[in-house]
């Protein structure tokens, strides 16, 4: 009976496809909208629960908390049952969960696993709960991504459509989460998505709409934090919110090196797999000892720095301890965003800032809270360079207009800073180390980012260097191919034979020569891991017709690649 419904859903898309791609749009919004309350409320159960011994689904900060040494254990737990889940049940739920979005829809055809819903759910929320110092948004975007993906792939949707479902899952579980529609449309288009063509806006649009009304009507229409009416003092501020952008840049790029340094370093430490989260859950419970203000996603802090009500020795400290904490719950294996990590890193540098350049110029400068808005939306597109998202995001969160000028200075001069320190982002950084390299401009191009092994040809015909020229018309030439690669008994390539070299012979009855004297070098080889664009440059630089695949170390034939092959590629991505 399922499979009769899908069928019919099936052959209504192929004559309604806007239609029924946005009403798919629509439940995924639903869908997504209730999956961000249920994942935000379980959060909320799981921390009270360890923090508070309270089973409340109320948000209560764990810098209240009166459990002194206790917390280690609690957050030993925390990250080891994280690491469990992940390992046991699917392991690419692992980590912040962006990435692997945008693998998904780079490279899978936007397929992700529906089982990455209950794991990343399950996971996320005990590593956040229970102290694990990284955010809730990363999750929830893997999470609807995955609620979006599945229905493309029950429903065997071509790529294209799956991948516009999968960020409408994306949309619906930011929006729902921050309550910015608008935002969560932008970050789909700018992060995951990388186009903005309107067969693929309208339905992010509507899941969207979808999902923050369902937010709205459980959660109301408050925004996520509460701030002071900011305004720009004096025209000459502009200077020290250049300045804010400069250091939010240098921050981001800093938190981006250690993040994946210190995952390195955990990947390296010679003791077994199961040990390493005990180890950085030893270390977050120690550092939040002290300072319990890096457990977890951090809100009730980053509005202290909004308020202007954190002394700067605490904003500074804060700085430095978040990126630790934060490195060291994803890199010994915790599950869990680095959205709200940055926000958070961003409010207290920008606070600290802001705090100093009051201090100095009373009379031209706001209070430091506006500098730790500024610095929460600067310091997040140094990570991310999603500027744009950067600027709605925070005007959304706090429904201020006031602000907008130096908000959006302040974002551009940090992108381009960034930009000229690091190549990749906070996102694309995980991908490169993958052997994935990306661009985040729009309309990626295919031929980037897929690799030659993916499509070429295995089946080859191959010539043994002793074939004599006869042979070598009466099995080649009859094939219309125009290039055969000469191999020994191990596979490795010792040169080409031309169709038109084999002719010329013939012509000149030089009957009695072999394939190794009539053969020549191949002007140029391709490697499996090259990107079909560098091969089909290397195609049109040479005119070879055929472009030989070898083994960069031991020099043996792999494959073959066309430039039909390629076009081949490009086109079945449709």
């Amino acid at each position: 009976m399922l499979s009769i419904r899908i069928k019919r859903i099936r052959e209504s898309l192929t004559h309604n496809e806007v239609v029924v791609l946005n009403l798919l749009a629509a439940l995924i919004g639903v869908i997504s909208g209730y999956i961000a309350i249920g994942f935000r409320g379980l959060i909320h159960i799981l921390q009270n629960l360890a923090f508070f011994q309270s089973f409340s689904t109320e948000s209560n900060s764990p810098v209240m908390h009166q459990l002194g040494w206790l917390v280690v254990p609690i957050c030993i737990a925390g990250i080891w049952i994280s690491w469990l889940l992940v390992r046991l049940f699917a392991k690419e739920a692992k980590g912040h969960g962006v990435p692997e979005v945008m693998e998904a829809v780079l490279i899978r055809k936007g397929r992700i696993r529906p089982r990455v819903v209950a794991v990343k759910s399950l996971a996320s929320s005990i590593c956040i709960g229970l102290g694990g110092s990284v955010g809730r948004e990363g999750p929830i975007v893997q999470i609807g991504s995955a609620v979006g993906s599945t229905i493309g792939q029950i429903l065997n949707f071509r790529p294209r459509l799956t991948k516009t479902l999968l960020g409408c899952g994306a949309v619906g579980g930011l929006a729902a989460t921050f309550n910015t529609p608008v935002a969560a449309v932008i970050f789909a288009i700018e992060v995951i998505l990388l186009e903005f063509k309107t067969r693929s806006f309208i339905p992010l649009v509507i899941s969207g709409v979808m999902a923050t009304m369902v937010s709205r009507m459980h959660l109301g229409i408050m925004p996520a934090f509460e701030v002071f009416p900011y305004t720009l003092a004096h025209p000459i501020e502009l200077g020290f919110y250049l300045g804010l952008g400069i250091l939010c840049a240098l921050g981001g790029v800093l938190f981006i090196h250690i993040l994946y340094g210190t995952e390195d370093v955990f990947e390296k430490l010679p003791i077994s797999e199961w040990q390493k989260p005990i180890i950085g859950g030893l270390i977050i419970g120690l550092i939040g000892m002290a300072y319990p203000h890096i457990f977890g996603v951090g809100y009730h802090t980053m509005t202290q720095a909004l308020a202007s009500q954190a002394p700067l020795s605490l904003l500074v400290v804060l700085i430095f301890l978040k990126i630790i904490a934060t490195s060291v719950t994803i890199g010994a294996g915790g599950s869990g965003g680095v959205f709200a990590p940055s926000l958070f890193i961003g409010a207290m540098l920008g606070g600290a800032y802001g705090s100093c350049v009051h201090a100095l110029f009373p009379t031209i400068t706001s209070g430091y809270g506006a500098y730790a808005l500024v610095g929460m939306a600067a310091f997040f597109t140094a990570t991310s360079r999603a500027s744009f998202t950067a600027i709605v995001i925070l005007f959304e969160m706090t429904l201020d207009y006031h602000i907008i000028l130096p908000l959006m200075f302040a974002v551009v001069i940090s992108d381009q800073i960034s930009l000229w320190f690091s190549k990749h982002t906070i996102y694309t950084k995980k991908l490169a180390n993958r052997g994935l390299e990306l661009s985040q401009d729009m309309g990626i191009n295919t031929l980037d980012i897929k690799h030659v092994g993916s499509v070429m040809t295995t089946d080859i015909m191959t010539v043994d260097p002793e074939t004599s020229l006869t042979e070598l018309q009466t099995t080649l030439l009859p094939s219309g191919h125009h290039t055969f690669p000469v191999v020994d008994k191990d596979q490795k390539v010792l040169g080409l034979v031309l169709a038109d070299d084999i002719r010329s012979h013939l012509k000149k009855e030089n009957l009695h020569i072999t394939a190794s004297e009539v053969m020549t070098q191949p002007k140029v080889i391709s490697n499996r891991k090259d990107t079909l664009m560098f091969a089909l440059r290397k195609i049109e630089k040479t005119g070879q017709s055929r472009l030989l695949v070898v083994d960069r170390v031991n020099r043996t034939l792999e494959g073959m690649i066309t430039g039909r092959d390629i076009l081949k590629a490009l086109y079945t991505e449709e």
